[in-house]
């Protein structure tokens, strides 16, 4: 019998905030591991030594090296010889999926989660808006490539090159939502009604629109609210400024802090989930809605559409006059409950089994070829 293939994933996002990105790396590890022909660990950077990962399964282990990310990464794009080893420990093939790799003599895969750092750097500080440099060089030194989605394909193939063969479209299942108390949702939320918006605010997500489009809402319930919960962003003082010109304020609550049994109860207690970004690589909230049994209004920005398929309500990004009576119709049935059937359709189409699968097979194409 052959030995197992060791594949070293990058889980340092998995010890901060929950992100998409924390969720994807969470689903991928824990499917990976299911597959016995693959020997899994973990890498993480950190100035400081840090307790297991709390979404890494307990028997994977996880390569600690002590630098700051900030730190390491400028190093990335500059180094000309190979240093990763002491990045990412003994392995086969090292699969970044938050946009980097190391320099290493290992095959690697990177996941860009999304083109927006392409598309549209202004979105981002600057921090952030390095990736592109990092990206460009870790295709140069032949990195495997791998998107969620044939609309991030697409955009990406818009600013990079990627050698033919060397890019899978592999997506993503749907993240696990413990049962929630709808009960409790709605004592956060102050109201039996409301909208809900989950993510962080960030300019792409569309939230200040979002706001504009719910005070324009036709035939809106007098105790109607929309909450936005999710961490603070570079959006958030034009999302202040929104919310402070409105007649009734008080309708939009924000929560910038939850835990995952509060995330859950706000999504088993809502009336509707609206998620109108400009953009998007994937985009968990409509299927974690969908699981929750509650109907979707979204955008058709970037893979949205491709996600959701028929099972949410779709406008263009920024038409807060769409969007409005999108929600307004999503309340009221029959509408209502066909979305709500449609979506627990759609989360078959979207299987964790089925991305190990893929990421397994460039994982054996990456170690055969280099």
């Amino acid at each position: 019998m052959d030995a197992p293939l060791r594949v070293a994933l990058d889980v340092t996002p998995l010890a901060g905030e929950p992100t998409g990105i924390a969720r994807a790396i969470n689903g991928v590890i824990h499917a990976l591991c299911a597959d016995p022909s693959l020997a899994v660990s973990g890498w993480m950077l950190s100035g400081r030594r840090r307790a297991h990962p709390s979404g890494v399964p307990s028997g994977v282990p996880v390569h600690h090296c002590p630098v700051p990310a900030r730190l390491l990464h400028p190093s990335w794009a500059r180094l000309p010889v190979p240093r990763g080893r002491l990045v990412h420990g003994p392995a086969d093939v090292i699969h970044g999926m938050n946009y980097v790799v190391p320099p290493t003599s290992v095959p690697t895969v990177l996941t860009i989660q999304d083109a927006n750092l392409f598309e549209n750097p202004e979105w981002y500080d600057p921090n952030v808006q390095r990736f592109t440099s990092l990206i460009r060089r870790a295709i140069d030194r032949g990195c495997w490539v791998h998107v969620s989605t044939h609309a991030v394909a697409d955009a990406l193939s818009r600013h990079c090159v990627v050698p033919d063969g060397r890019l899978a479209v592999i997506g993503y299942g749907v993240p696990e939502v413990p049962p929630g108390d709808a009960e409790l949702g709605r004592q956060m939320a102050g109201t039996s009604q409301y909208i809900l918006a989950l993510g962080s605010v960030n300019r792409r997500k569309g939230l200040p629109e979002l706001v504009e489009a719910f005070d324009r809402m036709p035939r809106r319930p007098p105790d109607l609210r929309l909450v936005i919960a999710g961490l603070p962003g570079l959006d958030e003082e034009r999302l202040e400024r929104t919310v402070a010109g409105l007649a009734d304020p008080s309708a939009i609550v924000r929560i910038s802090s939850i835990d995952e049994a509060q995330r859950s109860n706000l999504l088993y207690g809502a009336s509707v989930m609206a998620y109108p970004s400009f953009d998007e690589g994937f985009g968990f909230p409509p299927l974690e809605a969908m699981t929750a049994g509650v109907p979707v209004v979204a955008s058709t920005g970037g893979s949205i559409p491709e996600v959701v398929g028929d099972a949410a309500i779709l406008t263009p990004p920024g038409d807060v006059g769409a969007l409005a009576g999108a929600m307004a119709d999503a309340l009221e049935d029959p509408l209502r409950t066909d979305l709500v059937e449609r979506g627990s359709r759609r989360l078959s189409a979207h299987s964790w089994e089925r991305t190990a699968e893929g990421l397994a097979d460039l994982y054996r194409r990456a170690a055969d070829r280099g």
